[in-house]
């Protein structure tokens, strides 16, 4: 019995192999995708060969995308691969005449919801191939996370991306985040770009313009421990608190070594605060939030620990709006460091802010100028990977060369500039 999967003003429904030859178009409704597959045009053989290869996977559905109407406009594939927990978009082709409408975003919430509704999947991953940036800022946009490059079964050099369950942390993520931090923590304690910075002294500011008093504040993700000491003179209480055992010790070194006397530290994972609700005045958390793997989240529980009328500083690096740009620092990022989810741009900040009761008073923008040797030196980026980051900068095109400052000299990348967003709120008086 076929499943249909109805939306707005979609219906996919599951197909058997009878289906090739009325599915042919589609599979051939791309010219500019198909080419970049490296067949230009798919046989009838080809696609029975697609179609079989799909459904020879655990849970391998090949889907019809038409209008309501009965009008196709496009075709899918969805397996639960790799097992036991995971769901793949195999493809999602919306065919040329229809493209530009917002029909694949509309067939993608409804694969993504019927992957995720089968027993025990908590993520999807999909391919996307190098060359096919529209489609990488596509999935970037729905919260996909680029990882590696891999050759898929046809010989295609792809990027792998995932989505985890909305929601959910991701068990990896945080483990990857200790190995990665662990190993650098000595190095984020001394970085210039993380111990200055006029962000720094605005958040200084902002938390300085009420008086101590017996208010409490929690630094989350605190890194080298940067933003708790410029905290802890206008407070009576700062916990720093981190998910890295290595980064605290490197903490309570500087605290010492400041004659701060007022400052703790705490394990504690950002999606999962061991706090009491309404239990501080002022919650920061400075150029950490792109290691959260379920963001939304880690928000819920900044606002839950808030005290009314306590104040949240945010600051972290912002991409443009630009969905081109956003793939491309994005994809560097992670390039070099694994750890790496996503920068998010200024609209998703102020509406996780929103979604959260956070009244934005301030949301201002600092640059960063990143000596190139510096920043892969930091992040410990292993010699045979260095080649590939390298090459994205070199290679990238001129719209994120001059938005990103791209510094190049003799053939090599000097430097890089982004943008640190500061979106401070508060929570309502009660």
């Amino acid at each position: 019995m076929a499943t249909e999967l109805t939306g707005p003003r979609l219906t996919l429904t599951s197909v058997g192999m009878e289906a090739a030859e009325e599915l042919l178009p589609a599979f051939n409704g791309d010219a500019q995708f198909n080419a970049w597959s490296g067949t230009p045009v798919m046989t009838l053989d080809a696609v029975r060969a697609d179609m079989l290869e799909t459904k020879s996977l655990p849970g391998g559905v090949v889907w019809r995308i038409a209008l309501h109407d009965g009008t196709r406009v496009g075709v899918a594939e969805t397996a639960l691969v790799p097992p036991p927990n995971s769901g793949w978009i195999a493809l999602l082709l919306i065919e040329q005449a229809y493209q530009r409408q917002g029909f694949g975003s509309e067939a993608a919430d409804l694969l993504e919801a019927h992957l995720f509704a089968q027993p025990g999947i908590t993520r999807i991953g999909l391919g996307v191939l190098v060359q096919n940036e529209p489609g990488i800022a596509f999935w970037t946009k729905r919260g996909y996370q680029a990882g590696l490059r891999r050759r898929d079964n046809h010989g295609n050099e792809v990027i792998t991306m995932r989505l985890n369950r909305p929601g959910a942390p991701d068990a990896e993520q945080l483990l990857q985040v200790q190995r990665q931090f662990g190993a650098t923590a000595a190095g984020y304690v001394t970085s210039a770009g993380h111990a200055k910075g006029d962000e720094l002294a605005r958040i200084r500011e902002l938390v300085g313009a009420e008086p101590p008093g017996e208010r409490k504040a929690l630094d989350i993700a605190t890194g080298g421990g940067h933003t708790a000491f410029a905290v802890a003179p206008f407070v009576a209480e700062v916990i720093a608190s981190d998910v890295t055992p290595e980064m605290l010790l490197q903490v309570e070194a500087g605290a010492i070594t400041r004659g701060i006397d007022n400052l703790t530290t705490a394990q504690a994972d950002a999606h999962a605060l061991p706090w009491p609700d309404v239990t501080f005045d002022v919650v920061t958390s400075r150029i950490a939030p792109h290691h959260f793997s379920a963001l939304p989240l880690a928000m819920r529980e900044i606002a839950r620990v808030t005290r009314p009328g306590g104040l949240v500083i945010i600051v972290d690096s912002v991409v443009p709006e630009d969905p081109a740009l956003d793939a491309f620092l994005n994809r560097v990022e992670l390039m070099r460091d694994p750890s790496h989810v996503r920068s998010r741009t200024e609209s998703e900040w102020r509406q996780l802010f929103a979604d959260n009761d956070l009244a934005v008073f301030a949301a201002e923008r600092y640059a960063r100028r990143h000596p190139y040797a510096e920043w892969v030196a930091r992040a410990m980026v292993p010699a045979e990977a260095q080649p590939a980051l390298e090459a994205a900068f070199l290679e990238a095109d001129d719209a994120a060369k001059a938005a990103f400052h791209i510094e190049i000299e003799d053939g090599h990348v000097v430097a890089y500039t982004d943008e640190k967003l500061l979106i401070a709120g508060r929570k309502p008086a009660a």
